[in-house]
C-alpha cells in the first residue's frame, strides 16, 4: 500500500513537473506574442500616419492638377497668342505702308 502511494506520489510530481514546464513555456511564448504585437500596433500606427501624409499629398495634386492649365490648354494659348502677334505686326506694316 505504502508502494501505492508512493508511486501514485511521483506519478502526480511528475505531472505536475511537466504542467510546469507546459506553463513556463507559455508564459515564454505570451511574452514574445506581447513584444510582436507591440511591434505590429507601432507599425501600424506608422502606416496609419503615412497613409494620411500620402492621401493628402495626393489631394494638393489633385488641387495643383485643377489649377494648373493643361498642356494642350497651353499649347493652344500659345498658338492663338501668335497668331494675334503675327495679325498686329500685319496691321502695323499695312499702317505704314
Amino acid at each position: 500500500m505504502a508502494n501505492e502511494l508512493r508511486q501514485t506520489l511521483e506519478r502526480i510530481i511528475n505531472k505536475s513537473n511537466i504542467l510546469v514546464e507546459k506553463y513556463r513555456a507559455l508564459e515564454a511564448a505570451n511574452a514574445e506574442l506581447a513584444i510582436d504585437k507591440e511591434q505590429l500596433v507601432e507599425e501600424i500606427e506608422k502606416m496609419k500616419r503615412a497613409n494620411e501624409l500620402l492621401q493628402q499629398e495626393n489631394e494638393y495634386l489633385k488641387l495643383a492638377r485643377v489649377v494648373t492649365p493643361d498642356l494642350r490648354d497651353v499649347e493652344k494659348a500659345r498658338t492663338t497668342i501668335s497668331t494675334l502677334v503675327r495679325d498686329i505686326d500685319k496691321c502695323i506694316a499695312q499702317l505704314n505702308e
